[in-house]
């Protein structure tokens, strides 16, 4: 249960009010309006992350690096909001269950090796020379600055979503 009641409409500001109006009715994004003109510019982040021709980042590679900052992170919340999204952009399941828990075995190679730079980001708060060069051998900058952005921007919801014990929704 959450340590702090989900707002309704009427308990928010207006600039926050407006921008959930804005997002899928889920319970980080109700709890996040709390935070009000901190609330819109994080949505529009994630909202951008999901919107074709925003990033350069392939949206596999995106959710990989999401489910394995979740799996490391026991960030249960964003696997269950994950696990579908991941689906849809062509995952399979062998390959969800592997970026979760730290199993690479089903996982391409540069699969894996954006797995471990999201491990050790969440892990350490640093990529070691290693991983960081092994991943900018596929990558450019602009995606590596993405991934980079992508993996602290998952920590922190993480974080924050355990810290207020955010519930999961019930699915209808």
């Amino acid at each position: 249960m959450a340590r702090i009641p989900y707002p309704t409409r009427e308990d928010l500001e207006q600039e926050s009010a407006q921008a959930l109006a804005g997002m899928k009715p889920m319970n980080i994004f109700k709890m996040l309006a709390r935070a009000d003109s901190l609330a819109p510019p994080i949505f529009e982040t994630t909202t951008r992350l999901f919107t074709k021709g925003k990033t350069k980042l392939s949206a596999r590679l995106r959710q990989i690096a999401i489910l394995r900052v979740a799996g490391v992170g026991g960030f249960d919340y964003l696997i269950a909001h994950h696990q579908p999204i991941s689906l849809r952009v062509g995952l399979a399941q062998e390959e969800i269950s592997a970026s979760i828990e730290k199993n690479s075995n089903q996982l391409t190679d540069l699969d894996h090796k954006v797995a471990q730079f999201a491990q050790e980001s969440t892990l350490t708060g640093d990529v070691s020379d290693d991983t960081f060069n092994a991943v900018r051998a596929h990558l450019g900058d602009r995606e590596l600055v993405e991934l980079s952005i992508i993996v602290g921007l998952y920590n922190c919801l993480g974080r924050v979503i355990r810290s207020l014990r955010i519930d999961i929704e019930e699915k209808s």
